[in-house]
């Protein structure tokens, strides 16, 4: 029977693997990305910011020194509009433009930039975005140093408004910038390269069932019916993993019981075959005498290979669910009853009691009588020929949950537990070295089994070695 998905088989169904593996390879790409583009814009910040400090403390202490020398701020705002002013300020060239704002110790604006607003409260007014820097003269405040902390990239001299102003003139700024893009591109490469190798990754446990079905069946199309695959996964591939390795036992097991039913038909054909060609040929030969004596083992083999193909017949049309009924309400307690009459004689014979055990109130089924006889016929049969001299047959008919149950029980051999599950196969015979005249034909329980099943019913069977059997047919009531 094939495994019932479990819970968690059912959650992770085919569609949320394939959803769940692009999501986790999309989700490392996006993260990635947001990553490095946040850290090529940091790079873009501090390579924009790192010099400012250092710059406006150089400009605090130029123009300290220049406080010093002239004794005073007089003429600090020509100096500042003309700079650059020389070597002395030093590392700055003609391509550093300066956005300053430079005030007095009490706040008075004495020089602002044309790229700065010339408030006279200047301090007040450029909180946040500015950074102002103590100027000090002869060991006291002097003064503060006005600069801006960012500084939009595209300003221009010419162009640039109020609030704004500039830190790298075009070849510097773009220095950086490549620098940022660059870092950004490798980065972003490398996320991209383990998104791909996640996805894939993913992909390949997913597909990897599929691969090995393919194998698997080509195996089978080739004759291989022992292949089977492995459950790798839950889900629908776990599912489908389950379903193919019953289908392929149950083709191995119907490929080796087509191979075992042909070799038992042959087995089973060859004897009496044998004896009416052995006959046969001495009659024509001279040998023996057309007399009855050596032509009536020749009508009886006839019969047996009569039976055994009707038999045959019966099974084929029944396991293939062709076989037609006669249903009509069927009292299981008179057909218990004739039973017991009809094989009382077969009983005496081998010296074994045949007991009826029929319950009262016991309600009709729909059935077909003749079938059920056949059944009955077939189990009491095999009773008979298990069961010892002095052993009893016991046929019992109860009620039983909405069913009617028939029971044949011996006080026989009995059946090994090896064997159990073979009983109600094709030409099994409990003995293996018994001859088809005390074991029959070996298809009785089969039928048996077939015609029970085409009721609606179920049969089964326990045993005992040295104790006996029961065969119990449950067939619905009504």
């Amino acid at each position: 029977m094939m495994p019932r998905p479990t819970d968690l088989s059912r959650r992770f169904k085919l569609f949320w693997q394939m959803l769940l593996a692009f999501t986790v390879t999309m989700t490392i790409i996006a993260v990635g990305v947001f990553l490095s583009g946040l850290h090529a814009l940091r790079m873009v910040g501090e390579g924009l910011e790192a010099n400012r400090p250092n710059e406006a403390q150089l400009w605090a202490e130029r123009l300290g020194a220049y406080y010093e020398a002239e004794g005073g701020w007089n003429g600090v705002a020509d100096m500042i509009s003309g700079y650059p002013v020389g070597d002395a300020w030093a590392p700055w060239d003609a391509s550093w433009i300066p956005a300053v704002a430079v005030t007095d110790a009490d706040g008075v604006l004495l020089y602002s930039s044309p790229l700065l607003d010339g408030s006279p409260n200047i301090l007040g007014g450029l909180q946040g975005n500015h950074m102002s820097v103590s100027i000090k003269g002869d060991g006291t405040v002097v003064g503060h140093l006005v600069m801006p902390w960012f500084l939009p990239a595209e300003t221009s001299i010419a162009s640039s408004p109020p609030n704004s102003g500039i830190l790298f003139t075009g070849e510097r700024r773009e220095g950086v910038l490549w620098a940022a893009l660059r870092r950004f591109v490798a980065t972003e490469a490398l996320v991209i390269v383990a998104g791909l190798l996640v996805g894939a990754t993913l992909s390949r446990r997913i597909t990897r069932p599929l691969q090995d079905f393919v194998a698997a069946t080509t195996r089978i199309a080739d004759g291989d019916l022992s292949v089977r695959v492995e459950r790798q996964f839950p889900g629908e591939l776990g599912e489908l993993a389950d379903s193919f390795n019953v289908m392929a036992s149950e083709l191995e097991r119907s490929d080796q019981l087509r191979r075992n039913m042909t070799a038992d038909v042959a087995h089973e054909l060859r004897t009496p075959l044998s004896v009416i060609r052995g006959k046969l040929e001495g009659i024509l030969d001279g040998v023996y005498p057309a007399t009855e004596d050596h032509i009536s083992p020749v009508l009886e083999e006839t019969e047996v290979l009569t039976h055994l193909v009707e038999d045959l017949r019966v099974l084929a049309l029944a396991e293939a669910r062709q076989l037609s009924l006669d249903v009509r309400p069927t009292d299981v307690g008179n057909l218990l009853r004739d039973a017991q009459v009809n094989f009382g004689p077969l009983a005496e014979d081998r010296d074994v009691f045949l007991v009826l055990d029929v319950h009262e109130n016991l309600p009709s089924i729909s059935a077909d009588r003749q079938r059920l006889s056949q059944v009955l016929a077939n189990l009491i049969t095999n009773a008979l020929r298990h069961t010892p001299s002095g052993g009893t047959v016991t046929l019992t008919g109860f009620a039983s949950g909405g069913d009617v149950v028939i029971e044949v029980k011996d006080t026989g051999v009995g059946i090994g537990a090896e064997d159990l599950d073979h009983v109600f196969g094709r030409f099994w015979r409990g003995e293996k070295s018994r001859s088809r005249e005390s074991g029959g034909s070996g298809l009785g329980l089969a039928i048996a089994r077939e015609l029970v099943l085409l009721h609606g019913g179920t049969i089964e069977v326990e045993s005992t070695l040295g104790r006996g059997s029961v065969f119990r047919c449950r067939l619905p009531a009504g």
